[in-house]
């Protein structure tokens, strides 16, 4: 089986665009299933974790940064978790996507890469009711509009595009590779600990390694979130450049792993 071209490929995705659409819905229903509530926890669970997450990140201000008030520290915290957990959720899900659907992509023909990107859509269906949520819970905090809030669609279309190239070589990778499951479960800890999140990159820019967390690509995008919702201003031109020129190379290079070993892939399920 020949690797198809990309434009084939998207042909072909477009042609199936109600299975993704019904994939994404199946997806989203099945997790809240026979619950009272219903589909109402993807807003209320978020909700209620920030909360209580609120109050423990409050205690760690004083050791944040000088002049950082529990409130700030609040709002620094979830402008860069919440971006992270679409992120985490997105690896884990896409990366087993294939492997999820094996009999059925045996039985039906259906282009491959329908099944990560519904698992990448329904993810990012999260993640939107989790902005909501963290504007409702910031809003009691310190929440400083601005007109920078205007930029988020686009850090959300190049955080989208990135995470597009990672879910299609995972989700290949992960049929040919069965420990790339676990492996990127330890690999998701290690950037965790190396993406300024819980700790604020000022406590490390005195120390030689600091300039080394600029070679983790996910800093980049959590920065423009930390950038626009914490420090209210527009990301530098800099800024831009990076993180728009690690979204595309991401996807290319994902692409191209994903045609590389797309050859065999069926086979190998």
């Amino acid at each position: 089986m020949q690797p198809q071209p990309f434009f084939k490929e998207l042909t072909d995705l477009y042609g199936s665009r109600e299975v993704l659409r019904n994939l994404i819905s199946s997806d989203l229903k099945l997790r809240f299933r026979r619950s009272i509530l219903g589909y109402s926890w993807s807003l209320l669970y978020p909700m209620l974790t920030m909360m209580l997450l609120a109050l423990v990140f409050h205690k760690f201000a004083r050791g944040s940064a000088p002049g950082i008030t529990h409130k700030d520290y609040v709002l620094y915290v979830f402008s860069g978790l919440v971006p992270w957990n679409f992120f985490i959720a997105s690896c884990q899900a896409c990366g087993i996507s294939l492997l999820n659907n094996e009999l059925l992509m045996k039985k039906v023909y259906l282009p491959k890469l329908v099944f990560p990107y519904a698992v990448l859509f329904a993810r990012f269906v999260d993640f939107l009711f989790n902005m909501i949520a963290l504007f409702v819970i910031i809003s009691l905090f310190t929440f400083r509009p601005s007109f920078a809030l205007l930029c988020l669609p686009l850090v959300f279309l190049l955080l989208l595009v990135f995470m597009a190239g990672i879910s299609m070589a995972l989700c290949a990778i992960t049929v040919y590779v069965r420990d790339a499951v676990h492996l990127t479960g330890v690999l998701m800890q290690v950037v965790f600990y190396g993406t300024p999140i819980i700790y604020m990159k000022e406590l490390l820019s005195e120390y030689w390694y600091y300039r080394y967390f600029e070679l983790n690509p996910v800093v980049h995008f959590i920065r423009l979130f930390q950038v626009v919702l914490y420090e209210g201003q527009f990301p530098t031109l800099q800024q831009w450049g990076l993180a728009t020129a690690i979204a595309l190379g991401t996807f290319l290079f994902g692409y191209m792993v994903y045609q590389r070993l797309s050859r065999n892939l069926i086979f190998r399920l």
